[in-house]
């Protein structure tokens, strides 16, 4: 990511449109978390990826032992007649449920990260925007190379990227970031 944001010439272009010296706060904070625990704080940075891994139902039956039931720390799911029903709305998409599964009835369907532009913190906090619900390692890359190229075509003196976001909306980044991906398959929230 660091690389990416160097070839677009982030930094530099920050540092020309700021009327005195670069400060901290200046800076566009990008993070990547592999879990949904989300410690590296991605939904508080300008750009942020989530690690996120989507059960599915396995080929094999279900004893009913209740482990995935116990593993689920949202609740998100509850023994049927035939096993497992998941509930995605409560899903956080860790994968506890799949690695505590011990005869396969539960399975990884999809690993991926899911993509967020526009959080902060400071005097008017918010959390970032989930732009892409699911993508690989190259799309949360192209995804944020977009997003460079987007804040320094668009922004202004002085302006963070969350700023840019709430003037333009977040549905204009989201389409910058979608025209990156013309030729790649991948879910946009």
């Amino acid at each position: 990511m660091e690389k990416v944001l160097e070839e677009e010439g982030l930094a530099a272009w920050i540092g020309r449109m700021l009327p005195g010296p670069a400060l901290a706060r200046h800076a566009f904070r990008a993070a990547v978390a592999e879990c949904p625990n989300a410690c590296s704080q991605p939904q508080i940075k300008d750009f942020g990826a989530i690690q996120h891994s989507l059960p599915g139902k396995g080929g094999a039956a279900c004893t009913k032992c209740g482990l995935c039931v116990k593993a689920c720390r949202e609740n998100g799911i509850v023994l049927d007649g035939t096993g497992p029903s998941i509930d995605f709305g409560l899903c956080a998409r860790c994968g506890a449920c799949v690695r505590v599964c011990p005869t396969g009835t539960l399975r990884q369907e999809k690993k991926g990260f899911s993509v967020l532009v526009g959080g902060r913190l400071g005097r008017h906090p918010r959390f970032g925007v989930r732009v892409i619900e699911m993508t690989d390692e190259e799309g949360v890359l192209l995804a944020l190379r977009a997003a460079a190229r987007a804040y320094i075509r668009e922004g202004r003196p002085g302006e963070r990227f969350g700023d840019l976001a709430d003037r333009l909306g977040v549905g204009r980044i989201k389409e910058e970031i979608k025209a990156a991906f013309k030729d790649r398959n991948f879910n946009f929230s």
